[in-house]
């Protein structure tokens, strides 16, 4: 997956623009650090709060994914709970990380290794924190 892919710079900058709180996690993050962690998928970690949630449903909406009530109530289950991005890219999205309990997302996101690309900010979560999760 090119990070300079029309899709997901289209996809960050509207999460961006509707000020949803995420990081990006899983082995597109370890391949940004550098790390070959081959997936075809996309993860994101997102802050859990109904605010946020709103947020990303707004953003998907505007893309034109679809609007889905269910984002601001439903448990995303990590690697069960997924959908596809503009109908190409499978979007898993997750509200707690496993063995990085000891930090909280705000936390996490303060440390995130922050990736422009044309113009579009994007947090990966930190070596550090990848490493933990390996």
């Amino acid at each position: 997956m090119d990070v300079l892919d029309e899709v997901l710079l289209r996809f960050w900058g509207y999460l961006n623009n509707h000020d949803v709180k995420y990081i990006m996690v899983g082995g597109f993050a370890t391949r940004f650090h550098g790390f070959n962690r081959s997936t075809d998928e996309l993860d994101i970690w997102l802050y859990d709060t109904l605010d946020n949630r709103k947020n990303l449903r707004a953003a998907f909406k505007e893309l034109d994914y679809g609007d889905f009530p269910s984002f601001e109530t439903m448990e995303f289950v990590p690697g069960w709970t997924s959908i596809y991005i503009d109908n190409t890219i499978e979007l898993y999205i997750m509200t707690s990380m496993k063995d990085l309990e000891s930090l909280s997302f705000l936390e996490c996101l303060d440390l995130a290794s922050i990736a422009v690309f044309e113009d579009i900010k994007v947090p990966f979560l930190h070596i550090n924190q990848l490493i933990k999760k390996l």
